[in-house]
């Protein structure tokens, strides 16, 4: 079963926000071989300070916990996979093209090809743990105003040396900044006077996406090096510039460029539909982020999303009473 019918499918993988306590355990209790993924997973990560697994900690654990971006990142990246998995195990639908949101991009080079299971594991977890340690920062979204307009207001003020960028370009009428949290509160209220409809602060553990990753990008830059990339059997639309990469090379170094550089993820969508033509997106893991981006920006396109057993059954089922998939 492939994209080639009247269906042209992608597949799409969310980021850090989207967590829930309990999310995946029903996959984990219904299936023996997610089980298996969860298990391999969880081997891979190590226990907080009360020693508790990161099982423990997403299936049962309080959303404080859960929401430390030590844990938020592994912990999305297994939901995500299982769903990913559990969907690939009842209709093999070869996509078009994978894109995931930031840590969600990491899901995608799994379900490309690109990454293996037992590689990309501690290699979130490392990116993770960089991030928690990444000099102060918060960010906020921006609604109501283009990503342009976003950066004229930004390049026009006086930080007085703080810093305030744009981080997500998720839509054209969602931004997210990030900077430092004097940089976010100054560019605030310049930005509602700029015509923004609300800027809301966010509940994040750091400047994502901004200078303040510098240095902790570089030091995933280091271990990035010795992780092994094969090529992609199915295209990544990478987060640095939407563009389609297959290559272990170009794969590793979008990559190394990604923790301190802008998500392009508006770029993305019209990558996956104006220029792919892609008309059915899937969305795998906690949440419907990505799917309801897409459906802002591309009503025409069909939306479905896989994040428990319930889902995966709707969603089965809508793909195998197709017959333009088959």
């Amino acid at each position: 079963m492939t994209s080639n019918g009247s269906k042209k499918v992608a597949f799409l993988f969310p980021g850090q926000g989207s967590q829930v306590v309990g999310m995946g355990q029903d996959f984990y209790e219904s299936n023996a071989r997610l089980k298996a993924l969860f298990d391999q997973i969880n081997a891979l990560v190590t226990p907080n300070e009360a020693g508790q697994s990161l099982l423990d900690i997403t299936f049962k654990g309080s959303s404080e916990e859960l929401n430390r971006t030590i844990y938020t990142q592994p912990s999305i990246l297994a939901v995500s996979l299982a769903a990913y998995e559990a969907f690939q195990a009842q209709v093999q639908v070869t996509p078009l093209a994978v894109a995931g949101h930031s840590l969600g991009e990491f899901s995608a080079l799994v379900a490309a090809g690109a990454l293996r299971v037992d590689a990309v594991v501690p290699l979130v977890e490392k990116r993770a743990s960089l991030m928690e340690t990444a000099p102060a920062g918060t960010m906020a979204a921006v609604l109501g105003l283009s990503a342009d307009l976003v950066k004229q207001t930004l390049t026009s003020l006086d930080l007085n040396g703080e810093i305030a960028v744009v981080a997500n370009d998720n839509s054209p009428s969602q931004i997210v900044i990030s900077g430092t949290v004097q940089g976010i509160e100054l560019a605030s209220p310049a930005l509602k006077e700029a015509g923004a409809k609300r800027v809301i602060p966010l509940p994040v553990g750091g400047a994502f996406h901004s200078p303040l990753m510098d240095e902790p990008a570089d030091a995933f830059a280091s271990l990035l090096e010795e992780v092994p990339f094969q090529d992609a059997r199915i295209p990544v639309i990478s987060n640095v510039d939407a563009q389609a990469k297959t290559f272990a090379k170009d794969l590793k170094t979008a990559s190394i460029l990604q923790m301190p550089s802008s998500v392009q993820w508006t770029s993305t969508m019209k990558t996956l539909v104006e220029t792919l033509g892609v008309n059915t997106v899937i969305e795998f893991g906690p949440g419907k982020v990505l799917t309801g981006l897409m459906k802002k920006s591309y009503p025409d396109v069909q939306i479905y999303n896989v994040y428990d057993t319930a889902s995966l059954a709707e969603v089965v089922d809508a793909f195998q009473a197709s017959p333009a998939l088959s």
